[in-house]
């Protein structure tokens, strides 16, 4: 597929403070080209060779002879949309977790608002205990909820894992997810560990709404979108999809790579959050947007908060430098020789490359894997954008292959190292398999008392339905949910001699679990999540009997639920475990006598 490279940019002009001034103009500078037909060759072998959908990227550095100028280089490869329509530069991706640099720009906005700080009496502080601010906030321990700061919440450091299945769109919107959480069990204590977590910067997300009665859509849009003039990027599905400009994330409908089944390379269409859907990850992982919006972004990085045109101040120096100073260890050990250990800000981790200091954050969202990178003393900005699911090792080398180049650096070869490290995560993961016991003990429970409704605070409630199998020989109490055609996708992919559960589970990441038997009470989950229902209630389905475009995906995700019976005078319920609230680092598992005290997520009979 042949490549683009974008050398002169659209004769548009963007409005800032009335003034209409040019977007970012590439220029032939001292700055030798970095996206080359050596690169373009790089890029298309590695689509190639991992049948990968399509790649944007932009190389941003400031002229070296002329204060102001900017070189900026476009590379576009392969397709953006089902029906071939090529990435371009206008191609916009969900850029995931790299949203959270503009939420961590919008905090210190915030910070130096001094109207703000004069209607509140007090100063928004990056050390202001967030309970102080957020009347919905508390977290089950309440002695770590007292205590958590906002800097505490940007830098991962809550105690809080991931819990990232606990999000769902609600009537209360954001305010009633964090009102929520305080049904979520902790995995360490506050400062102890650094855990990634999705919430806390969707908690944060709740600031402007708080304080200045304004959506965060809205205040990012103000504040940093209209200023850079990025005028195709929205946190709106509707707007992203309206455009024409939005491109398919490519998944692997029933992949299973714990068994060795690739799956089939299919787009996710339509995008995977539907409008109205999108507010709950806003602050976390919504941002839509271009190479061609983001080359302004990191410019604007690059120049220390100001616009890359005018000069002025975007975002104050002292947040940009803020946010970017490392507060948590998010990287005790470096992965490779030619990287040092990293340290975690504010939606950024800092680290050093070969000698040359790096600060960026990648992006996962379901169809789309992104990197936002930067060398602050080195002139270098650096952004690839993939919509396909397994898309990130490629995208990784890119970057590597563009720096190598830019200092100057003998080639490494990250290609071999990240697709051999691909392939070897394939193989440990399907090694890692437990078989099954040849003649597993039974359940405590009847099959059909283990189903009902059963609670858990914040992650809502499940309903499992008991498939039927031929030795168990049991009338089947969810008759509608076992006959969709999503969940007889499902069945047909594992060993129908296996007693499973069906779960409807719509969550944003999800909307089945399914629980497959081991032995006595202990079962294996994996979270399912399929777009047929939205492709069939939105039309893009003409025969409703085939599923040629449908996408299920999350076969081979592997955790552990156990049953609890009432035998011995307790609430019956499900134990979830084995990682399923998504801990960092060395986190201990939860212990305890009993399965609801090992328990990560309880469900209780409701």
């Amino acid at each position: 597929m042949c490549a683009k490279r974008i050398w002169l940019l659209l004769a548009t002009t963007v409005s800032v403070s009335g003034l209409q001034l040019p977007l970012l103009q590439p220029l032939r500078t001292s700055n030798e080209p970095l996206v080359t037909p050596e690169l373009d060759a790089y890029v298309n072998n590695e689509l190639a060779r991992w049948n990968s959908s399509g790649l944007s990227l932009t190389v941003v550095r400031q002229d070296t002879r002329a204060t102001g100028k900017w070189d900026v280089e476009f590379g576009s490869y392969g397709i953006a949309q089902a029906d071939g329509a090529l990435v371009t530069p206008d191609t916009l991706f969900a850029i995931a977790s790299n949203s959270k640099l503009m939420l961590a720009m919008s905090v210190g906005l915030l910070i130096k608002n001094e109207s703000l700080a004069a209607a509140r009496g007090q100063r928004l502080r990056w050390d202001t205990k967030i309970k102080d601010v957020l009347p919905e906030w508390q977290l089950m321990d309440e002695g770590v909820s007292e205590r958590v700061t906002i800097q505490d919440m940007l830098s991962h450091r809550t105690g809080l894992p991931r819990h990232d299945y606990s999000g769902m769109t609600r009537p209360g919107g954001v305010s009633e997810m964090i009102s929520t959480m305080r049904y979520l069990r902790l995995s360490a204590d506050l400062r102890e560990q650094y855990q990634y977590n999705n919430l806390m910067y969707e908690t944060l997300s709740h600031l402007p709404r708080t304080l200045l009665n304004q959506s965060f859509e809205s205040y990012i849009t103000q504040h940093i979108f209209t200023p850079l003039g990025m005028n195709s990027s929205t946190y709106s599905v509707a707007a992203a999809e309206a455009s024409g400009q939005l491109s398919h994330g490519f998944q692997y409908d029933m992949q299973d790579q714990l068994y060795a089944r690739n799956g089939t390379r299919k787009p996710t269409v339509p995008y995977f959050q539907r409008p109205g859907e999108e507010g709950i990850w806003a602050g976390a992982a919504g941002v839509l947007t271009s190479a061609r919006d983001l080359s302004m972004w990191v410019a604007m990085l690059l120049n220390n908060g100001k616009h890359p045109l005018t000069n002025e101040t975007v975002i104050p120096k002292e947040v940009v430098d803020h946010v970017a100073t490392g507060v948590s260890v998010s990287s005790g050990k470096a992965p490779y020789p030619e990287l040092s250990p990293a340290v975690y800000g504010c939606g950024q981790d800092r680290y050093s490359y070969r000698g040359h200091e790096i600060i960026e954050h990648g992006g996962s969202n379901p169809g789309f894997k992104t990197q936002v990178a930067r060398f602050p003393n080195d002139n270098l900005a650096i952004v690839v954008l993939s919509n396909d699911e397994n898309g990130n090792h490629i995208l990784e080398s890119v970057k590597w292959w563009i720096a190598d180049r830019a200092f100057r650096l003998e080639n490494i070869d990250w290609a071999k190292r990240y697709g051999d490290k691909f392939l070897e995560s394939a193989r440990k993961n399907r090694e890692s398999v437990t078989p099954r016991p040849s003649s597993p003990a039974p359940p405590t429970s009847p099959w059909d008392t283990m189903q009902g409704t059963f609670t858990n605070g914040a992650y809502g409630s499940i309903s499992p339905c008991f498939v039927a199998t031929s030795h168990a020989g049991l009338n089947n109490a969810c008759t509608k949910v076992i006959k969709h055609s999503v969940v007889q996708r499902i069945l047909s992919a594992q060993n129908d001699e296996i007693p499973t559960f069906i779960v409807p589970f719509k969550r944003t990441f999800s909307t089945y679990l399914r629980f497959l038997h081991f032995e006595g009470n202990t079962f294996n989950v994996s979270y399912v999540w399929s777009n047929a229902d939205v492709r069939r209630r939105e039309g893009f389905v003409a025969n409703k009997e085939k599923d040629d475009g449908d996408v299920i995906t999350g076969l081979d995700d592997r955790y552990v639920v156990e049953w609890v019976d009432s035998s011995s005078g307790g609430q019956s319920g499900w134990a979830f475990s084995d990682n399923f609230w998504g801990k960092g680092g060395d986190v201990r598992p939860p212990e305890g006598a009993t399965a609801r005290e090992r328990a990560e997520v309880w469900f209780g009979k409701a």
